[in-house]
């Protein structure tokens, strides 16, 4: 006898003599369903037998355990719903077994029993077996673990460790790509070729991933115009680059909470807001201020303490019938410079006479252009975002080097003396013009190079033309002094001749100061109150004046104030006024003429 049959022989006794194992209850998926085996016992004879088969749910895997950068942890659930659809999800593990965690996995589509006895076997189930594998769990889109997620929640390129997308998927169907890139370059970029607008913005749309890279905060630009100008079009033919631009696009007049949600699935990607006009100018004013502020509104917990806030990085684009600024003082809203710098306006008419358009590419009219866009753009779409987000992945350190090289040449185009804000706004604008060259260096976009960074510069010196390079804030502060004297100089300001029939007489509430001529030059003492409340509204009243000095508008008296005292109509005394030597800004002479 061989060996191999004696050792055989050896095994079958030892497994004959060996005390039989116990009978266990266990978890098992039969006919599509997750069930539970569990084991009955004779009372009289004590003997075990299998009882029937109790179905939990439909067919169910735990595929993993996860973890939030918070230290929330989740049970990794896979099934396929009615439609057959693979369904992922991180389940919170301190939702299972309450009613919170059985809603969220009947409305993902998962059969569950209503009976308690076996829902309580299921939440043993998916807390007790399963891999043990370990996923990073996060609740945004963009860059994570080296691979960047998609608001569908897929993910491009390979991640570091394995991570799981567990954010807001509403517009997941909208990302879904549609034709072939070539298909993309052919119909939809070539007709926004030559046209600085639309290249403009699927600018922003590529640039938007590379904001991280290039440590820049959230922010955007707001293209206005008419209603029939085109803005929309251009803007559409942008969202193109991601998927179906008509399902990515989302509305000013949405809660701050849920465009702040929308912006963590968006992160690091392009969010189109369209027609600031709809929106509340309060409303827009906050949800501006949490979009560009990169984080989501503080919120408690259950449990206690307060849940971890969303934070992200978006890349807006924004269209609107006028300009932020128009908009939100028409409504009585003040806008503040950090709004302009974040959200900067840029004209939508590209000045050939035909809104936002240059070239019509053998169309008959702007609109019948804008209708060939709209149409092409449903029909190709997504491919060129998914292109361009795999040049980034393999070729990341070169394009970080590539995009700052292009920032620090944008930023030279802005003389020594420009501010900050100004700064801030032209290296976005560079962020766009990087993108461009980029994506059509790698064969992404099929223009010539050159042609995306021509199209960029013609929209920043739109912007530039409007602005200038000096701060916003400051600009704002002179433009109101400069709108209310046009306003109020000839008829709340009591004149020489008056003033010595008034003195020491009540004088109308609405007058304003006193007006004298001084070596043939106009002098406007302006009573405290009303440089407060009306010239310097919405402002600190000192950096207000301070910036008033520093344009020439406003005198500071020998003690270094900015206050003088004067003789006033309706006092018998002298007071402390305001004492304006111009009523515009220095070098604006036509003005005042």
């Amino acid at each position: 006898m061989s060996n191999k049959t004696t050792n055989d022989t050896d095994t079958l006794k030892r497994a004959a003599s060996a005390p039989a194992e116990p009978m266990r209850p266990y978890y098992d998926v039969e006919n599509g369903a997750l069930v539970y085996v569990g084991v009955i016992t004779d009372r009289r004879s004590g003997a075990t037998s299998w009882a029937a088969p109790l179905r939990l749910c439909d067919a169910l895997d735990v595929t993993g355990r996860g973890v939030d950068d918070t230290g929330m942890h989740f049970r990794v659930l896979h099934w396929k719903d009615s439609r057959n659809d693979d369904v992922t999800l991180a389940l919170p593990a301190a939702d299972i077994g309450d009613r919170e965690g059985w809603r969220v996995l009947k409305g993902r589509g998962l059969s569950l029993s209503a009976q308690r006895h076996r829902l309580e076997l299921l939440a043993d189930y998916l807390m007790m077996h399963g891999s043990k594998k370990l996923w990073h769990i996060t609740p945004a889109g963009g860059w994570c673990n080296g691979a960047y997620i998609l608001p569908s929640g897929e993910i491009i390129g390979e991640p570091e460790r394995p991570t799981l997308y567990n954010g807001d998927r509403s517009h997941a169907a909208s990302y879904r790509p549609s034709g072939t890139l070539a298909d993309w370059q052919n119909h939809v970029a070539a007709l926004a070729q030559g046209n600085s607008r639309a290249m403009f913005a699927i600018g922003c749309a590529f640039a938007a991933p590379l904001m991280w890279l290039a440590d820049l905060e959230s922010g955007g630009f707001h293209l206005f115009g008419d209603s029939s100008s085109g803005k929309t079009g251009a803007a559409a033919i942008g969202a193109s680059v991601w998927g179906e631009p008509d399902g990515q696009k989302l509305s000013w007049d949405s809660t701050p909470f849920a465009l702040t949600n929308a912006a963590a699935a968006r992160n690091d990607g392009l969010m189109w807001l369209d027609e600031i006009g709809q929106g509340k100018s309060f409303d827009i004013g906050l949800a501006a201020y949490r979009l560009f502020n990169g984080v989501g509104r503080m919120q408690g917990a259950r449990e206690g303490g307060n849940r971890a806030m969303s934070r992200f990085r978006t890349l807006v684009l924004s269209t609107g019938e006028k300009a932020v600024n128009t908009f939100m003082m028409a409504d009585g809203q003040a806008i503040h410079a950090g709004q302009e710098v974040r959200l900067p306006d840029v004209p939508a008419d590209a000045g050939a006479g035909m809104g936002a358009w240059e070239h019509l590419h053998d169309h008959a009219s702007p609109g019948e252009l804008a209708e060939a866009i709209n149409r092409e753009a449903k029909r190709h779409h997504g491919t060129a975002g998914l292109a361009f987000l795999d040049v980034i992945t393999r070729n990341r350190e070169a394009i970080t080097e590539a995009i700052n090289a292009t920032l620090y040449r944008w930023r030279d185009k802005l003389p020594p003396e420009a501010s900050g804000q100004a700064r801030r706004v032209t290296s976005r604008f560079g962020l766009v013009a990087a993108a461009l060259e980029l994506a059509t260096r790698h064969g992404v976009t099929g223009w010539k190079a050159g042609d995306g960074e021509r199209a960029v510069e013609k929209c920043f010196s739109a912007w530039l033309g409007r602005t200038g390079t000096g701060k916003r804030e400051d600009l704002r502060i002179t433009e109101q002094a400069e709108d209310w004297f046009a306003i109020n100089a000839l008829g709340r300001f009591i004149r020489e001749d008056e003033y010595r029939r008034l003195v020491g007489v009540v004088v109308a509430r609405e007058t304003a100061g006193r007006y004298i001529k001084r070596e043939g030059a106009d002098i406007y003492y302006v009573f405290r109150g009303v440089f407060n409340d009306e010239i310097a509204a919405g402002f600190d009243p000192a950096k207000a004046a301070q910036v008033l000095h520093d344009a020439g508008m406003l005198a500071k008296g020998s003690d270094g104030r900015f206050q003088r005292v004067a003789k006033m109509p309706g006092h018998n005394g002298a007071v402390r006024v305001y004492e304006f030597l111009r009523t515009t800004r220095s070098g604006d002479e036509s003005a005042e003429e």
